[in-house]
């Protein structure tokens, strides 16, 4: 494929900018680029030697890792030339920031520099919403919940309705949503929401009610919100801002939790998966990881799969993001509730929603591509195209 090098130079307009970051994007793709190669083979020989009573580590393989250095050098040299604008543009350079950093750790997937690497990204900033995470990941997990009671549907069985591939077909259609239902099984979480797609983790089973969460988290959290930014004026709904896919997870789990949905069950498995990443930043290895998850009540599968989670692509950790960017959403939303009309219409985050607030009022009123605030024209008249020389 061809490789976004260079960005756009002072003759292109903002959806030149808008096209080449989203290219940017799916060029880095870290949390693909950080899914194994053998996650399905090595997750069912791991759970068999771990049954088996030996701690093994598992061997997992990653795509050659990418050589993005002049692709950084682009974005950094691009967020300097938006950082001089107006408020939008300093958002746009805020998110060139950000898909800099995610190419420097996608050059390091499958080594141990990755973790170091990941620190900067998905690291956890000490504060309230950091302290008050760690409370509910503890409080969560010092007592175990029961399985859940009811039957279970296999993920990818479309001949029965009651199954999440099943239900996800059913909900995108009700909402006409230009989206479809892929079966992967090398998936590390039970869904995820991609360009056109949600895929669905294919060999394992779930009750009615997770598959309800399921189906709240991916279409309301995730699909709808990127949908509507495909109708909007404003690119960086598209793009995305710095944090934006952090706080897109956080808000996914505070729908869980206003649907009900966030049960004994869910509560712990948030609460390993938290303890574990901050036990990743904190250098643990795998098996460290799984023998402090076990210890803190999870059963073996379940000990192991949120391991592989946090310990995917070297050390990436991302599941620290998720408690803390509830934390900070439900926070923010309870003084600034009008925000979150943003945070429905793309991919930002609370911080970016403000400025965005404040320069223009509802998202829905549709922004004139050709004026400044949204559209983005005054990072044009000055911006020459960085070296990609390296």
């Amino acid at each position: 494929m061809s490789w976004p090098t260079s960005p756009p130079t002072s003759s292109s307009g903002p959806r030149e900018l808008d096209r080449w970051l989203g290219e940017s994007e799916r060029t880095i793709a870290l949390l693909e680029r950080c899914l194994p190669q053998n996650s399905t083979g090595e997750r069912e020989q791991l759970e068999r030697t771990w049954r088996r009573g030996e701690r093994a580590e598992p061997a997992f393989s990653y795509r050659p890792a990418p050589r993005l250095g002049p692709l950084r050098r682009a974005l950094d040299q691009l967020a300097e030339t938006l950082e001089r604008g107006d408020p939008v543009d300093r958002l746009y350079a805020g998110r060139a920031r950000e898909l800099s950093l995610e190419a420097w750790i996608a050059e390091a997937v499958g080594s141990p520099e990755l973790g170091r690497r990941a620190e900067l990204r998905f690291g956890v900033r000490p504060g309230p919403d950091a302290r008050r995470a760690e409370a509910w990941a503890r409080e969560w997990t010092c007592d175990p919940p029961a399985p859940r009671p009811g039957p279970r549907v296999a993920s990818d069985d479309r001949r029965h309705p009651m199954s999440l591939a099943s239900a996800l077909e059913r909900a995108i259609a009700r909402r006409r949503l230009p989206l479809r239902v892929l079966v992967r099984d090398d998936l590390l979480a039970a869904a995820a929401t991609g360009q056109g797609v949600i895929a669905v983790r294919g060999r394992v089973a779930y009750t009615a009610s997770e598959v309800e969460r399921i189906v709240t988290h991916e279409v309301e959290g995730h699909a709808l919100p990127r949908w509507r930014a495909e109708q909007h004026t404003l690119g960086l709904l598209r793009v995305g801002s710095a944090g934006g896919s952090d706080d897109e997870e956080g808000r996914a789990l505070l729908l869980e939790r206003r649907h009900g949905q966030a049960d004994r069950a869910r509560r712990a498995e948030l609460g390993w998966r938290h303890l574990g990443g901050l036990a990743v930043r904190r250098g643990a290895n795998f098996v460290e990881l799984v023998e402090l998850l076990l210890a803190l009540g999870a059963p073996l599968r379940a000990a192991l799969e949120v391991a592989i989670r946090c310990q995917r692509g070297g050390g990436l950790g991302r599941e620290v993001v998720y408690l803390v960017a509830c934390s900070r959403l439900e926070r923010e939303l309870g003084r600034e509730p009008e925000l979150e009309a943003w945070l429905e219409q793309g991919r930002v985050s609370i911080a970016a929603a403000r400025v965005l607030d404040r320069l223009l009022g509802s998202p829905l009123l549709q922004a004139n591509p050709g004026c400044a605030p949204g559209g983005g024209t005054r990072w044009v008249s000055s911006l020459s195209a960085p070296g990609t020389a390296g």
